[in-house]
């Protein structure tokens, strides 16, 4: 079980049985302009246009740091090989255009990209909040608290979630309130004093030439020639006092979001981040600090855990009761079919020794548990029982017509009248699920369910040979032969009446 959990479910997706897509995607680091991302995916979509068995490719520019293309395929050459050759040489091509990052993936093989950016984090969290200022200031509290964790390094904060690290950096200004409280300057004097220097495109007025209006606009000269050092070293004044930026104020080149995003009239930001270690552990301790952010954030705040679409999230989790209402209707039936309450527990343990195949089955095959595993859990619960009613049917059956029968050879009996066809109805069932398996597609749901069915038949006939006896015979061994003895002991006694009364004739 445990190797299931962390080398196949940590692991798994959910896949969709779609027609042959190949994807392209292209990026370019911070800088490029429109028309310089349309020229390089120019160039891209010439060279598709060449091969006529691509039945329409679709572009998307949505900046001038991104691009994508979906290439779409003819029915003919949709199954044949030409897609992968086609990628191939799209990988080619993508070498050789050069000018950016590009990526090549689909075709359930292994992608292609040379992209160097770091991987931005699996771990999500959405902020919202009415104020833009206060719900930035609440983003870095909860940054600050996460990294006090040692396992998690970098925490980032963006408009928008994204698969890789941005290299977008900007220069934040952060005053030092202490100090400026202690020197007795106020923070819009402090502005007010580095406006002139660094000013830029200042209107001053306008005047009237050739009657025409035009506006008269001031630029400090010291804004071209001083750099961030000046600014934070070279003396200022405010009134009659001296002052240098860098004992008041902290300036640092950092992460930033590039834009200000806005969901539902609510102002968002996206926290991104990795956790070295389980990813079990990593999303414990994501959901216990945004609950803890949750109960101190004002009204008109929210903070949200960002579960990753294409994986068992929590909703997803639901549907694991059905499981369980499903054994609990197996229980409730069998307990009337055999009038007890213990032998409904015998059959019940079948089902998870069934589950045990299918849990091997994944491990040792390395495929993707997807809806198909699932549905597989749904359809053992219901065929593994069926041979175990079969069985203490029998046995039941048996040891009413033959009281005086023990248990042990009673459930002999009842074995050798099923197994035959119990065990023919497990190899068809078996059988006909091979069908879904045969092929190089690996299908969607069929390939996982009929994968996981047979490995849990398969298990479940080990259930039946080995467990189920165990379970029936032990626990009913005791009372059964007290039985025998007490029906012998009645024999004995009316044996003996019987040759009183001769006697006395």
């Amino acid at each position: 079980m445990r190797l299931f959990a962390e080398k196949v479910y940590q692991g798994s997706y959910f896949t969709r049985n779609e027609e042959v897509v190949l994807y392209i995607t292209a990026s370019m680091p911070n800088g490029t302009t429109l028309p310089q991302m349309n020229a390089l995916i120019e160039k891209m979509e010439r060279y598709l246009s060449e091969f006529p068995e691509i039945r329409q490719f679709q572009t998307d520019i949505p900046n001038a740091r991104r691009a994508s293309i979906r290439v779409f395929f003819n029915k003919e050459s949709e199954r044949s090989g030409f897609p992968y050759q086609l990628k191939s040489s799209v990988i080619s091509k993508a070498l050789e255009l050069g000018g950016g990052s590009w990526g090549v993936y689909g075709l359930q093989d292994q992608g292609f990209s040379n992209d160097v950016s770091e991987f931005a984090g699996s771990y999500r969290v959405k902020l919202y909040g009415y104020n833009y200022d206060e719900l930035a200031t609440w983003a870095d509290t909860l940054k600050n608290r996460l990294l006090t964790y040692r396992r998690i390094k970098e925490v980032l904060i963006n408009s928008n979630f994204s698969w890789y690290k941005d290299d977008y950096r900007e220069f934040s200004f952060d005053l030092n309130k202490q100090r400026l409280a202690s020197e007795g300057f106020l923070p819009n004097e402090l502005f007010a004093s580095l406006q002139p220097i660094f000013a830029k495109d200042v209107w001053a007025g306008s005047l009237v030439i050739d009657g025409e209006r035009e506006d008269i606009k001031l630029a400090s000269r010291q804004s071209k020639e001083y750099d961030i050092w000046a600014l934070q070293y070279i003396s200022h004044n405010i009134g009659n006092r001296m002052y240098r930026l860098n004992e008041l104020a902290d300036i640092s080149k950092g992460q930033a979001p590039q834009e200000v995003a806005k969901e539902n009239q609510q102002y968002r930001l996206a926290l991104q981040f990795d956790y070295i270690g389980a990813s079990t552990q990593g999303r414990r301790v994501l959901d216990r600090e945004v609950e803890a952010l949750n109960e101190i954030l004002p009204m008109g705040y929210t903070a949200e855990n960002e579960e990753n679409v294409w994986g068992w999230g929590k909703k997803d989790n639901k549907q694991y009761w059905l499981i369980g209402l499903l054994i609990v209707i197996i229980f409730f039936t069998t307990a009337v079919l055999f009038n007890s309450v213990k032998q409904p527990l015998a059959v019940i343990f079948i089902i998870p020794v069934s589950f045990i195949g299918v849990f091997l089955t994944f491990y040792w095959f390395k495929l993707n548990f997807d809806q198909g595993g699932f549905a597989s859990f749904i359809l053992l619960s219901g065929i593994t029982v069926n041979a175990s009613i079969y069985i203490m049917n029998d046995y039941n059956l048996i040891r009413r017509k033959r009281p005086g029968l023990s248990p042990l050879k009673a459930y002999i009996k009842a074995w050798n009248s099923k197994i035959i066809p119990i065990f023919l109805t497990v190899v068809s069932t078996m059988l006909g699920f091979i069908p879904f398996m045969v092929g190089t597609s690996k299908e969607a749901f069929w390939f996982p369910l009929a994968a996981g069915t047979i490995g849990g038949l398969a298990m479940s006939i080990v259930g039946i040979f080995i467990f189920l006896p165990l379970m029936m015979v032990k626990k009913e061994k005791r009372f059964k032969i007290m039985d025998v003895q007490s029906i012998n002991h009645n024999k004995k006694r009316q044996t003996k009446k019987y040759k009183l009364k001769k006697e006395r004739r």
